[in-house]
């Protein structure tokens, strides 16, 4: 690592991110509540401004040269806990089933939303638990790093209420995006790779969008298997507590470049 890990740039980083997708919607004019309406409002919307805050996290992390420590994870969790993500996975898989919204989508429309839910994929979890986790993983401990990395992922759907949504609405989706960070969190820990934890957020937001009618309709399959998402939910926590009491300090550069633990 070129740069020694510190909390500061987790910040920084953080803050560029959310000012350049705030910048974005401002100068096209967003209104969350229909960013997922169509085709143009996914690409204004999601794809544009998520495309530019990646190409920025990007750039900050090969200049701090983190990619290694934010791509692997040395911290390994018991097998067991493959159960998580498999049932954070489940949900999306009962909409794709119940086949309910899809079939009115234009094909244009499933492109560019697969697009852009790849890239929230990528560019949300550098910043919450890739490069980001590296910057907290720097100044604190791995319990407040895990706790800190949910808290930013939460925050980071903050800006959804200066541009349209309730203030109900945001404050629930902070609440649930802190909890899902767990789920991802015991993801990269159990698979060892934040790779994993892009594709599964990209999963989980690509069917959110393309499959939300499912959830309205009593008869799919989405409203049995949806009932997995808080399963997943609450063994996340369960899981973030057996990781956490495998130990873990803070990371500090050793003179070959890679990161070791400072207990």
């Amino acid at each position: 690592m070129r740069v020694e890990p510190r909390p500061l740039f987790t910040v920084g980083l953080a803050v560029g991110y959310m000012a350049i997708v705030a910048a974005t919607w401002a100068v096209v004019g967003v209104d969350y509540d229909t960013v997922g309406d169509s085709t143009s409002n996914v690409v204004r919307g999601i794809v544009l401004p998520v495309a530019l805050a990646s190409a920025f996290t990007a750039a900050v992390t090969s200049r701090l040269g983190w990619w290694g420590p934010a791509i692997h994870e040395d911290r390994r969790a018991p097998r067991w806990l493959w159960v998580v993500p498999v049932l954070m996975f489940l949900p999306g898989l009962g909409s794709l089933l119940g086949g309910v919204g899809p079939a009115d989508r234009a094909a244009s429309y499933l492109l560019w939303l697969g697009v852009g839910t790849l890239l929230v994929g990528f560019g949300e979890e550098m910043l919450t638990r890739g490069t980001g986790l590296v910057g907290l993983r720097g100044g604190f401990g791995e319990p407040l790093a895990w706790f800190f990395s949910c808290l930013l992922f939460g925050l980071v759907h903050a800006l959804n209420l200066f541009f349209g949504q309730s203030p109900g609405s945001t404050a629930q989706q902070i609440a649930v995006a802190f909890v899902a960070g767990s789920v991802l969190y015991v993801t990269r820990r159990v698979s060892g790779t934040l790779v994993v934890c892009m594709l599964l957020h990209a999963w989980i937001d690509f069917t959110t969008f393309a499959f939300s009618e499912a959830a309205a309709d009593a008869r799919s399959v989405f409203v049995v298997l949806s009932l997995t998402q808080w399963l997943a939910f609450a063994l996340a926590l369960v899981g973030v507590l057996v990781v956490l009491r495998r130990g873990g300090g803070r990371l500090e550069d050793t003179s070959d470049g890679h990161p070791a633990v400072r207990a």
